[in-house]
């Protein structure tokens, strides 16, 4: 069973709110709601408007983007611990990604009003969103940059050590947070090509699954490994494989 939290202690260990009084916390707290949610429930849709932002006190939330053409691609997961919607709340535009409970989770909503309320008593608050937001902006390039490059088992490698944690060497285990399509999604893959590059990691002797768990015999192995592995995404493709991807970049087959 878990342990009842406080608003403004959890609230307090957000990056965005670090340093706040107590005073400010409870203003914030007060203009906080909780929403607990089931697997698969929404907690807001592409196209909404946000009214603030949310963070996550346990649980899991996927983040979907859906292009016109109506393909999904998972943008990022969410755990315990971290927020979002931040930036949009402030742009004051419709949501571009819809947000799905990958389990059970409990959610705080904090309202706009209340963190711009706070912003105009503190403008000090103004420059620690301002350095959050940019932190947040600079790993969202860093990550587009090693997931766009390279080939699938160099991005599956580079999410892997990412997620395994700032260990320079020894041993990992790293367990996915999500169903193998929410994973294959993210670093831009089919789940065929994710189960292959499972095989082959581990045929190579760099990982070893179980079940949802996946063990790094070696960080500085694996690690090596990503750096020199050449590119290999015209030769592992299939044929289907070559004309979805043909097909993307507006190419005939």
């Amino acid at each position: 069973m878990r342990r009842p939290i406080r608003t403004e202690q959890f609230l307090a260990r957000l990056p965005l709110f670090a340093g706040l009084g107590v005073a400010e916390l409870g203003r914030l707290a007060a203009g906080t709601t909780r929403r607990e949610l089931k697997r698969g429930d929404f907690l807001f849709r592409q196209g909404e408007q946000p009214t603030g932002f949310h963070a996550v006190v346990h649980g899991r939330i996927e983040l979907t983007a859906r292009s016109a053409r109506g393909r999904a691609r998972v943008a990022d997961i969410v755990g315990a611990g971290r927020s979002f919607g931040e930036a949009i709340m402030f742009l004051e535009q419709p949501y571009i990604v819809s947000a799905r409970a990958l389990g059970d989770a409990l959610v705080l909503h904090v309202a706009k009003g209340a963190v711009f309320a706070e912003l105009e008593r503190n403008p000090a608050l103004g420059r620690r969103i301002i350095a959050t937001l940019s932190a947040k902006l600079h790993a969202a390039a860093r990550e587009l940059d090693t997931y766009a490059l390279g080939s699938g088992e160099a991005r599956f490698a580079a999410w892997l050590l990412r997620a395994a944690g700032p260990a320079e060497q020894g041993a990992a285990s790293v367990t996915l947070p999500a169903a193998k399509r929410a994973i294959a999604s993210r670093v831009n893959l089919s789940p065929e090509h994710l189960s292959r590059i499972l095989r082959h990691l581990t045929a190579e002797g760099l990982i070893e699954v179980r079940g949802r768990t996946v063990d790094i015999p070696d960080l500085t192995r694996l690690r090596a490994w990503r750096q020199v592995h050449p590119d290999r995404r015209k030769s592992s493709r299939t044929a289907p494989d070559r004309a979805k991807y043909q097909a993307r970049k507006g190419d005939s087959p």
